[in-house]
């Protein structure tokens, strides 16, 4: 189930069968161009990933919208912010919360976040719709199943 009005309507119908949140993290930077059109393209790789995992598990996984943050910023009080984020969206709702990143600075703030990390090591794709990507994003969206289930 994704954060669209159609969903929101099914999830409250149906809350108790829905235990899992994934939220995607999602850095901004615009240092560099080179810096940020790499951001933009992990934001669209994990999307398409983040899509991917809620299409297989829909009806037990909502899948919020992105936490957005600046990169580079104090991860000790992101994590802060993160948490009440989470814990708001949460709200006992949600057995699971997984966060989904390419950012390896979280997985460094790792101990101070109420949620479940998953840290994903990132590729660049250029043509989202070869089949070469289409294996890769599978490949990732199948390793991510396998680690949330090993939760429920």
């Amino acid at each position: 189930m994704q954060w669209k009005k159609k969903d929101l309507e099914l999830f409250f119908q149906s809350k108790e069968y829905i235990d899992t949140l994934c939220v995607p993290l999602v850095p901004l930077d615009l240092q560099t161009e080179s810096e940020a059109t790499k951001l933009a393209d992990q934001k669209t790789l994990l999307q398409i990933i983040s899509d991917e995992l809620e299409r297989n598990y829909t009806g037990r996984i909502m899948l919020s919208p992105a936490y957005t943050y600046i990169r580079n910023a104090d991860y000790e009080s992101e994590s802060t912010s993160l948490n009440k984020w989470t814990s708001m969206l949460a709200n006992e709702h949600f057995k699971h919360v997984f966060l989904l990143t390419y950012d390896v600075n979280w997985k460094k703030q790792e101990r101070l976040l109420d949620s479940n990390l998953i840290w994903l090591t990132t590729t660049s794709i250029d043509d989202y719709q070869s089949d070469q990507a289409k294996k890769w994003v599978n490949e990732q969206v199948l390793q991510i199943s396998e680690l949330i289930r090993s939760y429920w």
